[in-house]
């Protein structure tokens, strides 16, 4: 009789209620149960210790990943079943130092890649044109590493946490003496993302640099890290002889604000940042992760053009009278006026600091440690506006988050499970036009299909509850189907769910057979599982119109009826209901029947190893 005491202890504890789960967890958790992810495996080839990759788009389903020395070419294209996988050489094969990858960038004249190797015994780097056989047109180049941008035969490289050298490079591939570098020298900056900036008017090109800087303020009460965003022109040629020569005089910086100001509580570290460019070619979104203390995350929107007016309107500081405005881009800088060459060697830095559009507080905010973010842009059906996807993969469960943004409320659509537990996700890479994600550990890379719908059932108000803005219902087909442009037919409205559709979903599923009947014997323990589909319904089993305490095993993702000894009362028909806003659906139903045999399961270890699985959750 201790087992049954434990286990109505165990039933007033936890009720249906208790189970229900905050719209802030992701509706839907897709492992390889649900969902097939192509994998391409380098397990046996990568360094276990690799802590940073960077994933390049080829052609259609190729990916280029690259990572301390090695570089590899994935074609995901079904092969037999499987991701082919080549290893590319690079300089570093033929040098036994510690050589490896500082620079990996899509490739110029006709060739993919574009890709620099150094070491500390040989700093000064080669950088090379590559394709799947190996290298050419290769020039030895000065340090530098990523974030990098490479336009034609300019290379423009970063360093973060190397002392006083801190900052923004320029190279010219083929002229060592056509060099750029930052005008002071800071250090404890870590660089995140750089931007090309073009703008109509010639010789107004800029570069946005956005990086994390330590902050050397002895007051306990400041903040550790400041986020910044930097200014360069690209078009600078450095300063005259005497003052700035070959350093940036255009370089101007400005804090990101992201957080509550009128609590002034901010986030302070910037972990990740991707840009969703605008539909009309006119004003881009910058998202930036953020980290704070607490271990938050949150997720705050830029404009470009504010960037852009900070850095055109606000004034700089020190404050000085200066005989032109700092950081104007010209066609040449190295005949600008030595008052204003030598204010811009102290690293001015805007009064105005950048804040997120409308001045808004951030977009998202989670205790989930997310490390990479990319955004997607999808249209609308029928005329309606189109939505923006946030994919954001948390740092230690090796899991991807697919986010709807909402103004009110972010909506978490689902959590892809690509890895095992644990697995620390190295990159992430967005192919929009094919809507697949391209996701890297230090032993394989994983394609996950955006617009993979099946994942949502075969019932109609399940594909519109998905408010997944990849798929929708075809009301001609009669399934969730993934939406692409001009395809009419298919709805994002629950409205668009006819009256027999829901009640069809009451009475049957793909998983209910009203006619399996499943003899006990007396006295037995015997259990019923229901799987857990949405994380935002609420489950309950039913009996004979009663509700019957069941208990969540968030291992199994299933909720269990558990019967402690079957007798007469408890014969009968169960059903397990699943409630999601004004929907109902019976998701599993058994038919129980009190069988003649003694003794059957009356010690059944699985019974009783969920009641120990139950306890041990309290505990902890």
């Amino acid at each position: 009789m201790a087992n049954v005491g434990l286990f109505l202890l165990v039933l007033l504890i936890i009720t249906p209620q208790a189970m229900a789960e905050s719209y802030h967890k992701a509706r839907l958790k897709l492992t390889e149960r649900e969902i097939t992810f192509q994998r391409g495996l380098l397990v046996e080839q990568m360094d276990k210790h690799l802590t940073t990759m960077k994933l390049i788009l080829g052609s259609k389903d190729e990916i280029y990943a690259g990572g301390g020395r090695h570089l590899f070419h994935l074609n995901f294209q079904k092969n037999q079943g499987q991701t082919m996988v080549q290893r590319i050489p690079i300089p570093c094969d033929t040098v036994k130092t510690d050589c490896g990858i500082t620079v990996m960038q899509p490739g110029r004249d006709g060739y993919p890649l574009f890709v620099c190797t150094a070491g500390r015994q040989i700093p000064k780097g080669t950088c090379c044109d590559k394709d799947v056989n190996g290298s050419t047109n290769c020039t030895s180049i000065y340090g530098g590493g990523e974030p990098a941008l490479l336009t034609g035969e300019i290379l423009y490289t970063t360093q973060s946490g190397v002392r006083d050298k801190d900052g923004i490079y320029r190279k010219r591939l083929y002229n060592v003496k056509d060099q750029m570098k930052p005008p002071s020298s800071r250090s404890d900056q870590q660089y995140v993302k750089i931007i090309e900036r073009k703008l109509v008017k010639v010789n107004t090109e800029k570069l946005y640099a956005f990086y994390t800087e330590k902050n050397h303020d002895k007051d306990p009460d400041s903040d550790i890290f400041t986020p910044r965003v930097s200014q360069v022109c690209m078009a600078d040629l450095g300063g005259s002889k005497d003052t700035l020569q070959f350093q940036w005089t255009s370089q101007l910086s400005s804090r990101l604000s992201c957080g509550d100001p009128s609590r002034k509580l901010y986030y302070t570290e910037l972990l990740d940042v991707a840009v969703l460019p605008s539909e009309d070619g006119a004003d881009a979104r910058v998202y930036g992760l953020f980290r704070n203390g607490w271990e938050m995350r949150a997720v705050c929107v830029y404009a470009m053009n504010d960037i852009d007016g900070v850095f055109n309107n606000s004034s700089p500081k020190p404050t000085k009278t200066l005989s032109r405005r700092p950081g104007e881009c010209v066609q040449d800088s190295r005949n600008l006026p030595s008052d204003l060459l030598k204010y811009m060697k102290s690293d001015p830095e805007m009064m105005n600091w950048v804040g997120p559009i409308g001045h808004s507080n951030p977009l998202l905010v989670s205790r989930c440690n997310y490390s990479h973010i990319q955004v997607d842009r999808v249209g609308g059906t029928e005329g309606q506006e189109g939505h923006n996807v946030l994919l954001l993969s948390t740092e230690e469960s090796g899991a991807v988050h697919k986010v709807l943004e909402n103004s009110s409320d972010p909506f978490i659509i689902a959590e892809y499970h690509p890895f095992k537990p644990g697995t620390h996700i190295l990159s992430m890479l967005l192919d929009s036009s094919q809507k697949k994600l391209y996701v890297s550990s230090n032993a394989e890379v994983v394609q996950i299909d955006l617009r993979n719908c099946s994942v949502y059932g075969d019932q109609c108000a399940d594909c519109i509850l998905a408010r997944d803005p990849y798929c929708g219902w075809d009301r001609n087909q009669k399934r969730c189907s993934t939406y692409s442009e001009g395809k009419n037919v298919l709805s994002q409205s629950l409205h668009d769910c006819t009256p027999e559709q829901q009640s069809a979903a009451l009475k049957s599923s793909p998983e209910v057979n009203p006619d399996t009947t499943q003899f006990v014997s007396e006295s037995s323990r015997h259990f019923l599982p229901c799987p857990v589909h949405s994380q935002h319904a609420e489950y309950r089993w039913m009996q004979g119109g009663e509700e019957r305490q069941s208990i969540m095993d968030s291992e199994q993702e299933q909720l269990v009826l558990l019967i402690d000894g079957m007798r007469s009362a408890d014969e009968g028909l169960y059903q397990c209901e699943s409630k999601e806003g004004d929907y109902r659906k019976t998701v599993v139903q058994y038919q129980l029947r009190m069988s003649s045999a003694v003794g059957g399961l009356k010690s059944s270890p699985l019974a009783l190893a969920l009641l120990l699985l139950l306890l041990f959750t309290l505990l902890c």
